[in-house]
């Protein structure tokens, strides 16, 4: 589903669009079956462009409409090249490289400069379609997959002084890292709820929860529920006594 920057009746379709899904890189590792059940699934304009110099308005920061751009790992060394192409071509939605052996996302997870280009996503392309999907909603919801390889490298390079300490002012470094809703998750597991009533009380597939705590535990550095549980009483116990989700 490529769209020619010649065809300005097409190109000016997809700069109206509000929200999209592309996926940058060949037909080889992005069927357009692929493109189509994706887009059927989540009720989301997709495409695939063979390149990030096909996408409308590249180069152009901070503009155009959010979209999640995900990149195929034949692109690496263009991607680690030009971040700020881009980081600039996703506009206020997601960066994310796709990756089918872990070395190549270890790769770019050592060199990619969080501070500089802000934050990226990691999409697994050979496991289980179904939590391939998963992993898209949590995208379409805004949040980043980590691999547990990778956060494991993020909770080793921080002291145990770091993990186990806790300031009363400042937010625990750990749990500053959680997004918002990895936190309400982490909250409902706290209270002993089941991956079930958690996803019926935050409207979320079961799937999806168990990504949230796949990505929690990774995070914070920790092997179970139990101890997730723990850790959130320790660090958040005024938020421990909310009951409500915001």
């Amino acid at each position: 589903m490529n769209i020619p920057l010649q065809d300005n009746t097409l190109n000016s379709q997809y700069l109206l669009e509000e929200f999209s899904i592309n996926f940058i890189g060949k037909e080889l590792f992005y069927s357009e079956q692929t493109i189509e059940s994706v887009q059927s699934e989540f009720g989301v304009s997709t495409h695939r462009f063979e390149s990030i110099a096909s996408l409308p308005i590249y180069g152009a920061e901070n503009n155009g409409p959010g979209r999640i751009l995900i990149v195929d790992q034949m692109l690496t060394e263009d991607f680690l090249a030009r971040p700020r192409h881009y980081k600039d071509s996703a506009g206020l939605g997601s960066l994310v490289f796709a990756y089918r052996k872990e070395d190549a996302a270890r790769f770019v997870f050592d060199r990619w400069d969080p501070g500089a280009h802000g934050d990226i996503g990691y999409l697994p392309m050979n496991i289980a379609p179904d939590a391939w999907r998963s992993i898209l909603r949590l995208l379409l919801h805004e949040e980043l997959y980590l691999p547990s390889f990778l956060a494991n490298s993020v909770c080793n390079t921080t002291s145990p002084t770091q993990k186990h300490s806790v300031e009363s002012t400042d937010p625990h470094p750990l749990y500053s890292k959680l997004t918002r809703r990895e936190k309400q998750v982490l909250r409902l597991v706290s209270k002993g709820q089941s991956n079930k009533i958690i996803a019926s009380n935050l409207g979320i597939t079961e799937h999806t929860v168990k990504l949230h705590i796949h990505n929690v535990a990774g995070k914070i550095g920790v092997s179970n529920r139990t101890a997730a549980a723990q850790f959130f009483f320790e660090v958040a116990p005024q938020e421990a006594q909310h009951t409500t989700i915001d």
